[in-house]
Order: C-alpha cells, then sequence, then structure tokens
C-alpha cells in the first residue's frame, strides 16, 4: 500500500440493503479506503443528485451492488440515481468493481422491485455494469463483505504498480460537502455501535427530549446540555442516536442541525467555527476562510443566538488539555480517568475525588486554547439554538467562579446502564430463552455496576460457549469460581474479562495477544503481515478470516477499531489482562516475531516525519527490545531512529520520557539497564532535556547532574560534557539560578572551543546571552549572541540561525525594542519552517505575538499567541506556554478585557510554582499587580508586587531577573509599599565563574560540522 489513502463510492439501493451496505463500508475501511456512502441524502432531489455525484467524482474507485431493485428515480429523470453514479464513474474511467445478488440468497419482500419497467432497466444496467469486467455474486451481506475485500486488495495492489511510486497525500477524513439548510449537516458520521440500535438508555433520551420540550424535568433557560462518561459508556451512542431519531420530531421548526466529532483528524476548534458559520449562514467555506477569526466567531454566535439551530458537539474533550497533546492518541485512558478524578456520579452528592476536578477548576479540563474555551461559554449564551455535547470531562469554562455549572448549562453523569437496560442490552446479544432471568443476571451485573464495555465482553463469551451457547446457567456451572461480587470495581473489571477471554478459539487468543503487545494502535498491513499466512505459525489463512476474528473481539467489546484510520487496539484494561495471561516463553516468541517483522519495515527519515504514528514501527521495535530486555540494543534504535524526530521535528517531550525511563530504572530502584555508557549518558541527557521541556526543573536537573557526574569519571565521556552543561544552564536559568546557569554555558563554551566544535559552542553561547540578557547585562548579552549568530553562519546552519534570532528577539523584547522584535521574531520563523523543529516554531511564533502586543496591532497579536499557546500544549512545552498566556493577559488587558486577562493568569500559577519558574511567575505577579492598579485595587496591588520582587530576586544583584526586579520595584514605587529587605549575591556559596574571553570579531575556520 502507498501511504494515499484511496475513497471508494459505494452505489447501490438502499432500502433493500441496508446490511449488506453496512458490511461494503466495513470491507473498504479493512482496506484503508474511505467509503463514500449516500446514508444521509439531503431533502431535495437536486441535492441529492448533485452531492451523489460529487461523491463519484471524489472517488479513486466505484463499487456497484446490484440486487433485485432498479432505485429511486428523481423527479423529472429517466433514470434512476444508481444509474447515474454508475454512469459518471465509466465516463471518468475509474476503476469499477461490480458485485451482483446470487439467485441462492434469500429474500424480503422489500428486496424485490414489482415495476416490470424498473426490472427491465435493472437488468440493462446489470448488463452494461458486467459488460467486459469480471464480476462475484454474494450469497449475504457477509459473503459481499468477504468479496470486497478480496477485490480491493488486488485491484490495490495492481493501482500501486501503475502510480509508479507516487503517492498522495493522506487524507482520513470524507470530502466536507455541507448542505443547504435545514438539511442536517453530519460532519462525521458516528458508526460505532455494537448494535444495530441503541439498546437502553431510556431515562436519558426521555431527558434529552425533556430539555428541547422545556419539561419541567429540566429547569427553564438550559440552553447547553452535557453528557459526560468515561469510555465504553456510551455517550456517542446515545447523542447519535437522539440526534437522528428523536431531535427531528421533538424540533421541527429548527433552521438546520449539525453533528460534528472532534475524535476526527480535520475536526480542531477552527474548523468547527468555520463550517458551522458557513452551513448556518448559508455561505460557502472558501468566503468564510477569508474572515478574521474573532469575525467568525461573532457572527456565528449571533446566528445561533437569532435562530433555532442544533448543535451536537461529539467527543469535545479532544480540545481540552487533558486530551488535545499530540500523544493523546497512545495514553492510557484509565490513567488519564484517576488523574482527572472523572468518576460516573450525579450531579449533588459528588464524592470527593469528582469534587477536586468537577467542584474545583481543575487545568486538564480547560480548553487548550483559550479562544475556544470563550466561545464555548459563549455558546452557552445563545437564546434560540440549543448546544448538545458529549465528554469524557466536563469543560472547566462551563463552570462558575464557585466551580457549579453556569446557569444555563445541565451535566449529565452517566453511570452504568439502569437494570431493565441491561438486561436489554446482554439479550440483545444473547437472545433466547437460555440467557438468563433477571433474578439470577442482575446480582451479576450490579456487581460492576452495569458497565456496557464489561456487559458486552461477558455476554460475548456466553453467547459463543461451545458447550451451551447463551446458556448464562450452564455457564456458570462450568465456572464456579466467577463471582464478581466478592471484588472491588476495578479487581471485578479484570475478573470478568478473564473468564471473557477463556472461550475464545486459538486465532481469536492470538490475535488479542498480537494487539496487546503493541504500545501503539496497529495498523491493517500490520496485523495482516503478522497474523495471516498459511500454516501453523499464523493463526489466519487468509484476510477474509482475519476480519472476521476482528469482527467478533469488536463484537465482544475487547477490540476498538478506529475506521478511519484503520486501526486497532484494546482497552487498557483488556491489554492487562491479556498480557498477564501470557507465560514467559509465549511473551518472549510473540516479541520476537513482532521485532523480525518491524525490523524489516522500512522507517522515515526523522526530517518526514508528521506524527508520532510515523514513527510506529520504530517505536515498535524498540518496545520489543525492551521485553525482550535487550537494552544496549534498544537504546540503539531509540537514538538511531526515534531520537531526532521525537525531540526536534515533534518535541514530544512526555513521549519521550515514557520510552527512556525504563533504560534507566528498574521498578522502585533506580538501576540503569544499559551497559554501554555512552547510550547510558545520552539518556540521562534527553531524560533531563524532555524533563525540562515538560515543566519539570527538579526530575531535570537530576538526571543532568547524574550525567554529569558520570562524565566528570569517566574520561572516555568527557568529551559529551558539554552537552550535559548547556542543558543543565537552560534548566537554570528559567528555575531562577542565573549564576549557576551562567558558570554551566561558560563551562561548555570553553569545552566546545578546545574541541572546535563550534555548532555546539553556538548553542552554548545562545543559552550564556540569554542568561546574560536576563540579569540585565545587555552589552555583555550582545556581544555574546553576535558571536552566536557568526558561528551559525561559519556552519551553515540554518536551524542554528533561527535559534539565534530567538534569542536576540528575546533580549530585545526585555529592551522594550519591540519594533526590532518583530522583526527578529520574523527571521526566527522563516529559518525555522525549513528546519521544520516543532520547538523552534512555537518560540519564533510566540516571540512575534509578543513584540506584536506591545507595538499595538492586537489582531495579529491574538493570531500569533494564540497559534503559539495551541502548539506549546500540543506537546506540553511548558516554557513556552506560560510566557504566551502572560502576553494574552498583557493584550487582553489592552484590550479592556481584565477578567479574561485574570483568567489566563490563573493558568500560569499552578505551573510557574511546580517547575519552579520565578521569572515567568514575577512576569505574571507583575500584570496582576497592573490589573489590580488599572482597577484602583491599590492595597491588593501591593501583595503581588511584593512577592514579584522577591521571585526576580534569584541570587541577587548583578544575578536577579532584572526585568522583573525592575518592573516590581516601579509597582511598590507608585504605590508608595517598601521594597523587601533581601539578601545580596554571596560568590562564597558558588563555584567561581570560568574566564571565557568571547571577542564577536574573532576569526575562526570551519573544524567539525556537528549537528544535535
Amino acid at each position: 500500500m502507498s501511504q494515499s489513502q484511496k475513497k471508494a463510492m459505494i452505489s447501490s439501493t438502499s432500502l433493500d440493503l441496508p446490511e449488506h451496505r453496512k458490511e461494503a463500508m466495513d470491507a473498504c475501511l479493512r482496506q484503508s479506503v474511505f467509503p463514500e456512502a449516500m446514508e444521509h441524502l439531503p431533502a431535495s432531489d437536486a441535492d441529492a443528485i448533485r452531492v451523489s455525484l460529487a461523491m463519484v467524482d471524489e472517488a479513486d474507485i466505484y463499487i456497484g451492488i446490484f440486487a433485485w431493485r432498479y432505485g429511486y428515480v428523481p423527479k423529472g429523470c429517466d433514470i434512476s440515481v444508481t444509474e447515474m453514479e454508475f454512469n459518471r464513474a465509466v465516463e471518468r474511467k475509474i476503476p469499477i468493481l461490480v458485485f451482483t445478488i446470487h439467485k441462492d440468497h434469500a429474500l424480503t419482500i422489500e428486496m424485490v422491485e414489482a415495476d416490470k419497467s424498473a426490472q427491465e432497466k435493472l437488468r440493462q444496467l446489470k448488463e452494461r455494469a458486467c459488460d467486459g469486467r469480471g464480476r462475484l455474486e454474494f450469497k449475504s451481506p457477509v459473503e459481499l463483505r468477504s468479496h470486497i475485500i478480496q477485490s480491493l486488495s488486488k485491484l490495490l495492489a495492481e493501482m500501486e504498480v501503475a502510480e509508479d511510486g507516487k503517492p498522495k497525500a493522506i487524507n482520513f477524513h470524507p470530502p466536507n460537502l455541507i448542505p443547504s439548510a435545514p438539511a442536517p449537516y453530519i460532519a462525521h458520521p458516528y458508526s460505532l455501535l455494537q448494535t444495530s440500535e441503541v439498546v437502553g438508555r431510556r431515562d436519558e433520551l426521555k431527558l434529552l427530549t425533556d430539555w428541547v420540550t422545556t419539561n419541567k424535568e429540566i429547569p427553564a433557560g438550559i440552553r447547553l446540555f452535557n453528557v459526560v462518561a468515561i469510555g465504553g459508556m456510551g455517550k456517542s451512542a446515545l447523542t447519535w442516536k437522539w440526534f437522528n431519531d428523536i431531535a427531528p420530531n421533538e424540533l421541527p421548526y429548527l433552521k438546520g442541525r449539525m453533528w460534528w466529532s472532534f475524535y476526527e483528524s480535520d475536526a480542531y476548534f477552527e474548523n468547527f467555527v468555520i463550517r458551522a458559520l458557513a452551513y448556518t449562514a448559508g455561505m460557502t467555506e472558501a468566503v468564510v476562510r477569508e474572515l478574521p477569526a474573532h469575525e467568525r466567531e461573532d457572527q456565528l454566535f449571533h446566528l445561533l443566538d437569532a435562530q433555532p439551530f442544533l448543535l451536537v458537539l461529539d467527543g469535545l474533550e479532544r480540545i481540552l488539555l487533558a486530551y488535545s497533546r499530540m500523544d493523546a492518541a497512545h495514553l492510557s485512558d484509565d490513567d488519564l480517568d484517576e488523574k482527572t478524578a472523572n468518576d460516573i456520579a450525579q450531579y449533588y452528592g459528588l464524592p470527593d475525588e469528582v469534587k477536586e476536578t468537577y467542584l474545583e477548576k481543575h487545568r486538564l479540563r480547560q480548553c487548550s486554547d483559550p479562544r475556544a474555551g470563550r466561545f464555548l461559554r459563549r455558546l452557552a449564551q445563545v437564546n434560540a439554538s440549543r448546544i448538545l455535547i458529549s465528554t469524557r470531562l466536563y469543560p472547566a469554562e462551563l463552570q462558575t467562579t464557585t466551580a457549579q455549572p453556569l446557569p444555563s448549562c445541565q451535566p449529565l453523569f452517566l453511570k452504568g446502564l439502569s437494570d431493565d437496560d441491561a438486561l436489554a442490552l446482554w439479550r440483545a446479544f444473547i437472545g433466547g430463552e437460555r440467557s438468563g432471568t433477571s433474578e439470577r443476571l442482575l446480582p451479576y451485573f450490579r456487581a460492576f455496576g452495569n458497565y456496557p464495555l464489561l456487559l458486552r465482553a461477558l455476554a460475548g463469551e456466553v453467547a459463543e460457549y461451545k458447550p451451551a451457547p447463551g446458556d448464562f446457567d450452564r455457564w456458570l456451572q462450568d465456572h464456579p469460581d466467577f463471582n464478581p461480587a466478592q471484588l472491588d470495581l476495578r479487581n471485578a473489571r479484570t475478573h470478568i474479562l478473564k473468564y471473557a477471554l477463556e472461550g475464545l478459539h486459538d486465532a481469536h487468543i492470538r490475535t488479542l495477544h498480537t494487539l496487546a503487545a503493541f504500545r501503539m494502535p496497529a495498523t491493517w498491513e500490520t496485523l495482516c503481515a503478522v497474523l495471516v499466512g498459511k500454516g501453523k505459525k499464523k493463526p489466519c489463512r487468509d484476510q477474509g478470516t482475519l476480519v472476521a476474528v476482528l469482527t467478533e473481539l469488536e463484537d465482544r467489546g475487547l477490540v476498538g477499531w478506529d475506521k478511519r484510520a484503520n486501526r486497532y487496539h484494546l482497552h487498557p484494561i483488556v491489554r492487562g489482562v491479556a498480557i498477564g495471561a501470557l507465560n514467559n516463553q509465549t511473551k518472549k516468541y510473540l516479541f520476537g516475531e513482532l521485532y523480525t517483522y518491524f525490523e524489516a519495515v522500512p522507517k522515515p527519515d526523522w526530517y518526514d516525519v508528521e506524527s508520532l504514528d510515523d514513527l510506529t514501527p520504530a517505536i515498535e521495535l524498540y518496545y520489543s527490545l525492551l521485553e525482550l530486555e535487550r537494552f544496549d540494543e534498544a537504546a540503539h534504535v531509540f537514538f538511531n531512529l526515534i531520537d531526532a524526530a521525537t525531540h526536534n521535528r515533534l518535541s514530544t517531550s512526555r513521549k519521550r520520557i515514557e520510552l527512556l525511563s525504563p533504560l534507566v530504572e528498574s521498578t522502585a530502584e533506580e538501576i540503569p539497564r544499559i551497559q554501554d555508557p555512552n547510550y547510558l549518558v545520552a539518556t540521562l541527557n534527553a531524560l533531563g532535556r524532555a524533563y525540562n521541556y515538560e515543566g519539570n526543573t527538579y526530575l531535570a536537573a537530576k538526571h543532568l547532574n547524574y550525567a554529569i557526574d558520570l562524565q566528570e569519571i569517566s574520561p572516555l565521556l568527557s568529551s559529551s560534557n558539554a552537552f550535559c552543561l548547556c542543558d543543565l544552564s537552560n534548566v537554570m536559568r528559567p528555575a531562577g539560578h542565573l549564576f549557576r546557569s551562567l558558570v554551566l554555558a561558560s563551562k561548555a563554551i570553553a569545552l566546545r572551543r578546545k574541541d572546535k566544535r563550534f555548532h555546539q559552542e553556538m548553542r552554548s553561547s545562545v543559552r550564556l546571552g540569554l542568561t546574560l540578557a536576563a540579569c540585565g547585562q545587555s552589552i555583555n548579552a550582545e556581544i555574546v549572541l553576535r558571536r552566536a549568530m557568526q558561528l551559525a553562519k561559519v556552519n551553515l546552519s540554518i536551524q542554528g540561525k533561527g535559534f539565534v534570532s530567538s534569542a536576540i528577539a528575546q533580549m530585545q523584547i526585555w529592551h522594550g525594542q519591540n519594533h526590532l522584535a518583530q522583526v527578529s521574531g520574523a527571521s526566527a520563523w522563516t529559518f525555522a519552517q525549513n528546519s521544520k523543529f516543532e520547538r523552534d516554531l512555537i518560540r519564533a511564533i510566540r516571540l512575534q505575538g509578543e513584540a506584536i502586543v506591545k507595538i499595538g496591532n492586537s489582531t495579529a497579536a491574538d493570531e500569533h499567541l494564540h497559534s503559539a499557546l495551541t502548539r506549546a500544549r500540543a506537546v506540553n512545552l511548558v516554557e513556552e506556554e506560560l510566557p504566551a498566556l502572560i502576553a494574552l493577559a498583557e493584550l487582553r488587558r489592552r484590550q479592556d478585557k481584565p477578567h479574561e486577562a485574570r483568567e489566563l493568569l490563573d493558568a500560569v500559577w499552578d505551573a510557574a510554582e511546580r517547575g519552579p519558574y520565578p521569572l515567568f511567575h514575577a512576569d505574571a505577579l507583575n500584570m496582576l499587580a497592573q490589573l489590580e492598579r488599572d482597577a484602583g485595587n491599590i492595597s491588593a496591588a501591593i501583595e503581588p508586587a511584593t512577592k514579584a520582587y522577591c521571585l526576580a530576586w534569584c541570587d541577587g544583584p548583578p544575578y536577579a531577573y532584572h526585568w522583573g526586579l525592575e518592573a516590581a520595584r516601579q509597582h511598590l514605587q507608585a504605590l508608595g509599599a517598601p521594597k523587601p529587605e533581601l539578601p545580596p549575591f554571596d560568590p562564597s556559596k558558588f563555584e567561581p565563574m570560568p574566564e571565557v574571553e568571547i571577542n564577536p570579531e574573532d576569526e575562526f575556520h570551519v573544524g567539525n560540522i556537528d549537528n544535535e
């Protein structure tokens, strides 16, 4: 397969073939082909024809499914929409796959069209479709799926050869076809129902209906309804059912209704605003994109305020801090649920662990982009429209300052199913008289809270129990140790899943174990390579068998399938149980197989990596080596295949910590597992950097100091000591240890000069220059940074020029040279776009925004700073997140929006203290003091100004944070408050500053042109 995802138009009549179309879409997705299907036709014939033919125009492949109906003929037309689609495919000369119904296929009355004229047209259409083309006949929907999978597999291989290795860009989402209101706009159809209908949740569906019919069950004035639940509770299925089947009847007066899912790859906040405005205003998307962001938001709000629309926002947690990071797809849901205490509970009487994060503002529940948070609050104020949200976490922006829901918001915390609904779900999966009486079943269901995920898993096991399929009593008789009622909920989950896995066939077990071995979602291609083939070593003989295995595991609730990306994963609980069931011999064999496979898979160059998904082969190879306890080889894989991409290209510090920690820690004791001392030092240095970018200066310094100690006692390692010294200097500066930062940077420069490694001398010079600038030693800082720029030019380093330009821009901002800083920041941005280092891009755009704030261009500053903040939060780059928040607070203050400025500063305090980051903390406190002064709160301004003065003192002048200290001094002077008495700098407490002569006019020659 190339990296280009194809699109296939599924063309058939729909009244008679709903299950066939579902299986056809499934087959396409299994082959990483996106299915284009008219499941949601617009209201008018003209729109239906237009959108239908547009889908054929977008498609790379046409799949025609023909049974015994000719299909719908629009008014004024001679042929059906189905024949129009086929004609357009022929006209475009795209590959056509034809599947016709077999004469032995079971029939229902809806499947045969009585009209003789229609039957004749259908006969002629079938003849034309089959003329000169191979066709396959199907006897059932499942057989059709198998035929399509095999046909697509062969066709895609042929197309791959025909394209001469020129792949197109990946596109995991369908073309954006926005219908005209009031036709529903379903931007991202929901397709994860385990059954054909939502089973149960009658009370919740009624509550949603009461909401829109102003029933007494819901207070008047509620415009924004939140359905909150952990994974597996069915919140998306519930809202999808209500949106499609109930809302149209209960809200007949609507101007339109829109479904938007933030789970999709293109569904970020800005796109939502753009497409929602295009839909509600009847504008084209291109026209909307030309509008400034704030104008788009204003227009959308006013339309929703004045006219009745229904908007459903599914998966809202994806724009919250807890889930908006780049590595969110690979996080353990259980860990996040535990950290944010998002247990399922009623609104009143919440347990303590929920109160911490629901009744108090928790940082993880804030929007990663403050602009999205503000607009969310505005949506809660609309008059005419209704907004329905499904989310794992209740958004902090929808709470008052006393941590209660906003008056216009209603939260519904989904718990497990009611007893009646639990029984209904059980019988939907099992059926039959032997499925168990309510008296027999309910005690077991209640033991695990009627949790739908576990219900499905247990039902799947009982339904497929070979001695007595679907007979729960017989199953219990044969499993006397099954008793979840004796366990707490967490252990009951594991207990149930262990039994749910027992009855699986060998192919299912081996597939499940293979999926459990992956740390990242597994692609279809990977599973085919590992699991499909002839012989005993492969559990599946062909792709159809693998699909059948995966389908059963999905039906049992054990495997999750990301249909658009065609990737497969396990719930963390299922993964733990599956891996725990392996003995050491089986585990070694399994990871040995994965190692063999991933070692042979081509790995991209770090420069071409766009996401963590691109690193899947390298990361899975690395994890395989860890499991095989080949730690030095794992370190080799990391530093040769993963390091540059995760550090430079993506800046995914959290993922780096996750990957590297096992190399230096064993259980509770810190025991290095790596034998090669060079790899050990490199690992400690990389961990130190990662912890620093994550905002943990304590752990960063701990790992870097450990590496420096190793280097000082080993002559073989001393040549690389400058790396750790330079990085530790970068940790010490924002942590307020300014004198030590200068000492470390000076030592690193001396070592690099001795080695003639000018690129690394440049990096160390930047660290030295920034610390000098922070101390207010402007002349020396400028000299150092000028030499750093010369070093970058000598090394022909574009990335180095951008790195130095950012440092110069920061120095100029401190000096108040804002126009110069904007120019330097723009240069840094240009260089960073070329080198593609994510940290550099974030820093450059933040510096531009900060300079523009002070110049006075609020619109441009807003765009720059929001972009910097959102990107910094996506990779958890705290050292850029905090100054972006402070600069945005300054912008809001200048726009006379003090409340928003204070909210932005509220997001600074915890991280600034936790770091600790006294320099950022002092800047934020000085900003707060200015806000209090602006409001005339003189006494309230003294406290933050005094605290800012103390924090900016650092080691004491001349090694204080000059700019924060000076701002605090001016505040205190204006307020008539005394300056705190603080101890002066004491040189006896520090090692002496090394002598490093830095002359920007020095001539030097290119020695080792090295790159980090």
